[in-house]
C-alpha cells in the first residue's frame, strides 16, 4: 500500500494540537488526505488543508448534528468533503460511552430508520451519509440478530465506514463483515492491538498497524474488492502519534 492510499484520522492526534503541527506533519509524512471529526474546527481546517496540500475526503459527524442538516451539509461541501460519516448513536452528555450502545433489538431498528432518513438529502447534495462501528454492534442480541444489521438494513443506500479492528474487538470476522456489506462500504479504519489475550476495548491495548496480531494482507485483500475509497489509521490514545503513524505507514508499504 502505497503513502497515498493512507490516510489518518485525526481524532488519533486530539491530544496533540496545535492542528497546524499536525497537518503539517502528516503532510511531510507523505500522506496526502486526513478524516476529519472536529466540525467546530472548519474554518480553521480548511486554512490547514490548503496550506499543507490535503484533502479531507470523509469526516465523523455527530448523530445529533444531523438535525442542523443544511448548516452540516454546508459545512462539509466548504471542504470538499464527500462522505459523511456518523461514529456512533447519540448518548447521554456524561455518560458512560459503553452506554450509548445498550439498547435493544426495536431501538437499533428506530436508530437505523432515523439514520436513513438522512441519507436522501445527502445524496441530493452531492454526498453520501455511513456509518461507523464499534465492537459493540457486534454483540447479538436475543434474536441472533446483529446491532449492526438493524442499523445497515433499513436503507440500502446508508453506506458504510468498517473499523476493520473494532470487528476484530467485537469478536466478529472482519472478512465476512466485508463481503456482506461489499456494495456498501466506502472507508475502513485500520485499527491494530498488540495481543488478542488483552482487553482488546481497552485503548492500551491499541498498537501501530501491523505491529498487532491482525492478517491484514487477507483482510484488506478482501476490502480492495469493494468499493473503499479510505484507508484511514486510527489510534484512540497514542502516547506518541508520529510514531503510530510512521510506523503503521512502513508496516503497509508491502500489503
Amino acid at each position: 500500500m502505497n503513502k497515498n492510499q493512507i490516510s489518518l484520522q485525526v481524532y488519533t492526534a486530539r491530544n496533540f494540537k496545535p492542528y497546524k503541527d499536525i497537518f503539517k506533519f502528516l503532510s511531510e509524512s507523505g500522506l496526502e488526505n486526513v478524516e476529519l471529526f472536529e466540525v467546530e474546527a472548519f474554518d480553521e481546517t480548511k486554512d490547514l488543508l490548503e496550506k499543507y496540500n490535503l484533502t479531507a475526503r470523509s469526516s465523523h459527524i455527530g448523530f445529533d448534528t444531523l438535525k442542523n442538516t443544511k448548516e452540516i451539509i454546508s459545512s462539509l461541501q466548504k471542504l470538499n468533503v464527500k462522505h459523511a460519516i456518523v461514529p456512533c448513536p447519540s448518548g447521554k452528555p456524561g455518560g458512560k460511552f459503553e452506554a450509548i450502545f445498550d439498547k435493544n433489538e426495536e431501538e437499533w431498528n428506530e436508530f437505523g430508520k432515523e439514520l436513513s432518513s438522512y441519507v436522501s438529502v445527502f445524496e441530493d447534495n452531492g454526498m453520501t451519509l455511513g456509518y461507523h462501528n464499534h465492537a459493540f454492534e457486534f454483540n447479538k442480541l436475543p434474536s441472533g440478530k446483529m446491532p449492526m444489521e438493524c442499523i445497515l438494513d433499513q436503507n440500502e443506500n446508508l453506506k458504510y465506514e468498517i473499523d476493520l479492528g473494532w470487528v476484530v474487538a467485537g469478536k466478529a470476522d472482519p472478512i465476512f463483515w466485508t463481503k456482506k456489506y461489499a456494495s456498501r462500504i466506502i472507508a475502513c479504519h485500520l485499527k491494530d492491538f498488540s495481543s488478542s489475550h488483552l482487553n482488546l476495548i481497552s485503548h492500551d491495548s491499541q498498537c501501530a498497524v501491523g505491529d498487532g496480531f491482525i492478517d491484514w494482507s487477507s483482510i484488506l485483500d478482501e476490502v480492495k474488492k469493494t468499493g473503499c475509497e479510505i484507508f484511514a489509521l486510527e489510534h484512540d490514545d497514542p502516547k506518541d502519534y508520529k510514531e503510530y503513524t510512521l510506523r503503521s505507514i512502513e508496516n503497509l508499504k508491502d500489503i
